[in-house]
């Protein structure tokens, strides 16, 4: 059986690259961030693709970057992974057709790591084409099993590469971490916080962009009005006990909360029903809750479930999604 060369166009997002980061580093994988070009093609590529010029004019040629981004690539036998960032732009680079008629060998796949209805096209600004996508792609696959099954599409989870540990991940100085927006997610929060103060329990609970006429006055609440790198997410993850996760209402399976409590062989304390029927539910390091009447605190308070690893941390890795993508598509993918 022939192997197939994988080209991922992922994305410059902290997050994506540390989930990515064992397919990053494999030198038969290439990996292509950005379709941004540096120095003055950057520039003139950045007036080209601008969403706000091209509202008033719509630029042309934005398809004729495609063969700057594969210049690299020269096999025939490709297996093309394309990403969220990719797909906001597919309305103007038509990136799809392009791999379709100049690798007529290839394979091309298609995996959205977020709910569709929020991956917005940059020119149309609505929700990127699905139907487009099917039409060129051999394989489509959601993070999500609701919207898999809603647009009849492969389901696979996302993945998690292993973190680089820097000694700290033992030392516990926080029970309860969690990390976000309000999204009407702030009154359950302060009622936790304060539960878990009476409790004699610490928490650090990081609110990101919070108005100030939103923010509470309550110990272990953390307004910061820039983003944190991911990195500094991780940092005060591995200091934790316990991650909290709380989802997006229409979200359903495991998110990057869940692979970071594995990874870091941290306990979860999570909202998401959903991961009960899920292959890495365990109620030794998972505990499920609907509000902060029904929290098990025991399980907050107690030891660490899984003093040599938790054991779930081999099933999330990048391999699972290329073996998955192998299984589907019958071929065999080059990354030895």
């Amino acid at each position: 059986m022939d192997k197939y060369k994988l080209v991922i166009f992922g994305d410059t997002w902290d997050v994506y690259q540390t989930a990515y980061q064992e397919l990053i580093d494999n030198p038969k994988v290439v990996y292509i961030p950005t379709f941004r070009p540096k120095g003055f093609k950057g520039f003139l590529q950045r007036i080209q693709f601008n969403p706000k010029l091209n509202k008033v004019i719509k630029i042309p040629g934005k398809q004729r970057w495609n063969p700057y981004y594969l210049r690299q690539v020269k096999e025939e036998k490709v297996c093309f992974l394309v990403m969220n960032h990719w797909l906001r732009m597919e309305s103007g680079i038509q990136l799809l057709p392009f791999l379709r008629s100049h690798y007529p060998e290839s394979r091309i796949v298609c995996f959205t790591q977020d709910l569709t209805e929020t991956i917005i096209d940059h020119y149309t600004h609505r929700p990127f084409d699905v139907q487009h996508v099917k039409k060129y792609v051999d394989l489509f696959i959601s993070y999500d099993p609701n919207d898999a099954q809603k647009y009849q599409v492969e389901y696979h989870p996302t993945v998690f590469s292993s973190v680089p540990m820097d000694g700290t991940e033992g030392t516990d100085d926080y029970d309860l971490y969690f990390l976000g927006r309000d999204k009407g997610r702030m009154h359950t929060l302060v009622a936790i916080a304060q539960e878990a103060k009476r409790r004699g329990l610490k928490c650090k609970f990081i609110m990101l962009q919070v108005p100030d006429t939103k923010k509470v006055e309550c110990e272990g609440m953390v307004y910061v009005d820039a983003p944190l790198s991911y990195k500094e997410n991780l940092r005060n993850g591995m200091k934790s006990k316990c991650i909290i996760e709380m989802l997006q209402k229409k979200a359903a399976g495991p998110t990057f909360r869940t692979w970071e409590a594995i990874s870091l062989n941290k306990k979860l304390l999570t909202d998401n029903a959903s991961i009960k029927d899920t292959e890495w539910y365990d109620e030794r390091y998972i505990s499920v809750f609907h509000d902060e009447t029904d929290i098990d605190w025991n399980f907050i308070a107690s030891g660490r479930a899984f003093p040599q690893g938790n054991p779930y941390q081999d099933r999330i890795r990048p391999e699972s999604l290329v073996r998955f993508m192998e299984e589907k598509l019958n071929i065999q993918i080059d990354r030895a």
